[in-house]
């Protein structure tokens, strides 16, 4: 290892640990690094600067997105936790991500030796390409949007047992959708048509809507913007499942309306007749 890349190192961990001295932090990193660098060939000498610069950058994201658990803390900075590859207080980091941002250690994370240096988020969204159609078990209105993407007798059948067969008095859907129904631009009577075409497409712009099971995973780095950006995203997708419910609503109470306004919608860009 380079000397250059110790000192480097060890001025990056000292701007991380707080309750020492610069030099006394500056001169148990070089006493740290020196030794690991002693004891591995230039290759592990590296990694084993990665993984520790790594560590104290989610320390201090730690420190600066939950200032009250770190001070509180007594968890080891050095001794293994759940995830064995971080320290304890890393993976208090971690639990705290999950439990007050948004679901971390679920779906993927299931493996003690999985690394975290970067992270992906599991789909919210019914993934068209790869789960089984239920519709019984779906939102009636999210069912109404597949008819867009799979102009399938089933969808039909579905609908016209749930509504007495008002499907053959429904106007015939248009091969593409018109390019208004992708506009931000939204009036409050097309809006929540716009949303819901958009969700089931996967295009309403929120990773935790649009990812599916089917593409590579879409990783995540460990910052605060990011951090931050998923948190808000994931709660905005809780509103777009509630958006679901009041459309279920509408749907029941007079689903020649609602499914004539969405075709016509689709085939327009307007819920207005012609």
């Amino acid at each position: 290892m380079s000397h250059a890349l110790t000192i480097r190192a060890a001025f990056a961990s000292k701007t991380i640990l707080s309750g020492r001295s610069f030099g006394d932090g500056l001169l148990r990193s070089l006493e740290y690094l020196g030794f690991k660098a002693r004891s591995h060939n230039a290759a592990a000498a590296c990694d084993t600067v990665s993984r520790v610069l790594s560590e104290q950058q989610k320390y201090a994201l730690y420190k600066e997105m939950f200032p009250a658990e770190w001070k509180r803390s007594r968890t080891s900075l050095y001794r293994a936790g759940t995830y064995t590859r971080y320290s304890e207080r890393v993976n208090e980091l971690f639990e705290l991500v999950n439990k007050k941002c948004f679901p971390l250690l679920e779906y993927w994370y299931d493996d003690p030796e999985q690394g975290f240096e970067q992270f992906a988020i599991m789909p919210l969204n019914f993934d068209l390409c790869c789960e089984e159609i239920d519709f019984e078990n779906m939102r009636v209105s999210y069912v109404a949007g597949l008819l867009f993407y799979f102009r399938d007798d089933e969808i039909l059948e579905f609908l016209d047992e749930k509504f007495g067969g008002l499907t053959k008095y429904l106007p015939e859907i248009a091969k593409s959708p018109h390019a208004n129904v992708w506009s931000s631009k939204q009036s409050r009577r097309t809006r929540p048509y716009s949303n819901l075409l958009k969700l089931v497409d996967h295009s309403t712009g929120n990773p935790w809507l649009d990812i599916t099971h089917c593409q590579y995973s879409e990783l995540f780095e460990w910052d605060r913007k990011t951090i931050e950006m998923l948190t808000e995203s994931y709660r905005a997708a809780g509103k777009e499942f509630k958006n679901l419910e009041e459309l279920d609503k509408r749907l029941e109470q007079d689903p020649q309306l609602f499914l004539s306004e969405l075709i016509r919608f689709w085939n327009t860009g307007s819920v207005a007749s012609s």
